[in-house]
């Protein structure tokens, strides 16, 4: 009988690799902002899912002292009203906020989609029970 000396690790190591490969391309990545917002809670109800976002999607946030931003680049209301006035029509617009932040900045916004026609607007809220 042949004596163990040590043991190979090679077929360990192995099936170690594809498990990994398997498992990150199996899994969903949750797109996030950057920025330090508290973003509201709301019940699940229906919406749309992300294979509805299929066109290039616009982040625009309201900071809790009132600052906006688009896709994480401050920008003051001027320039928002300018940006948004350059966007085609079927644009997806996430809308997200800081739960504190004021009610004004909010319908400022959304009187400035409305104003340039813009109807793909979708307000990033957080389930009530994941927390």
């Amino acid at each position: 009988m042949k004596k163990m000396d040590s043991m190979n690790l090679v077929p360990f190591i192995d099936i170690m690799l594809v498990l990994l490969v398997i498992v990150l391309t199996t899994a969903s990545f949750v797109t996030t902002s950057k920025l330090p917002i508290n973003i509201p809670k709301v019940d699940e109800n229906s919406s749309r899912t992300q294979e509805d976002m299929k066109k290039k999607q616009v982040n625009i946030t309201i900071s809790n002292d009132g600052k906006y931003y688009i896709n994480d680049k401050q920008v003051s209301f001027d320039d928002l009203k300018a940006s948004i006035g350059s966007y085609p029509k079927d644009t997806p617009i996430v809308l997200q906020g800081d739960k504190n932040s004021n009610l004004d900045s909010f319908v400022k916004i959304l009187d400035l989609l409305q104003i340039n026609n813009l109807k793909e607007l979708y307000i990033l809220v957080e389930d009530k029970n994941n927390h």
